[in-house]
């Protein structure tokens, strides 16, 4: 059997579960926006087909996290620990804006509440169904949030980092 795709399984999981905007809560699922509200890109998009607000995934980095002794991940198992790192952008333009809970967001306050989602939604995201095996994450929050004048767009960045078992065929 030949080896998943494993970076490209990662991706995809990710950019459908920000396009869905669900999550768990204590009580089930919370939806922070539908299908549509929010468009998510897997790469910049250019500038005449950006739509807001967005979140654009970029694949930023991937190699080795743990490689063990004589390549063994167990007595049957040849591979590594191998991680995948993104970065991930919300930009919410002038225009933007949707009703939540009643009430019509727009500009900062819009801005805010999808970067607090988004972080829900990336930090809930479930690879299961798919043959590849998550160690671990991390979520750096997001950092550079901003506000540019010119072009009247908000705009953030977060980074995250997946870890997983990258096992060879044998």
């Amino acid at each position: 059997m030949a080896n998943p795709d494993h970076l490209n399984v990662i991706e995809r999981k990710l950019i459908d579960k920000l396009r869905t905007g669900t999550y768990k809560t204590n009580t089930g699922t919370a939806n922070a926006w539908t299908s549509g509200n929010v468009k998510v890109f897997g790469n910049f998009p250019d500038t005449e087909h950006a739509k807001y607000p967005c979140i654009i995934v970029q694949h930023v980095a991937n190699g080795l996290e743990t490689q063990f002794f004589g390549q063994r991940i167990d007595t049957n198992e040849i591979g590594e620990l191998y991680g995948v790192g993104y970065d991930i952008y919300v930009a919410v333009d002038s225009d933007s804006a949707f009703t939540v809970n009643g009430t019509v967001y727009k500009g900062r306050r819009l801005h805010n509440y999808l970067m607090l989602n988004a972080a829900n939604v990336i930090m809930d995201t479930d690879f299961s169904g798919t043959d590849t095996e998550i160690v671990e994450r991390h979520y750096s929050g997001f950092r550079e949030v901003q506000f540019d004048p010119k072009t009247e767009i908000f705009f953030a960045t977060c980074s995250m980092i997946v870890v997983f078992k990258n096992n060879r065929p044998t």
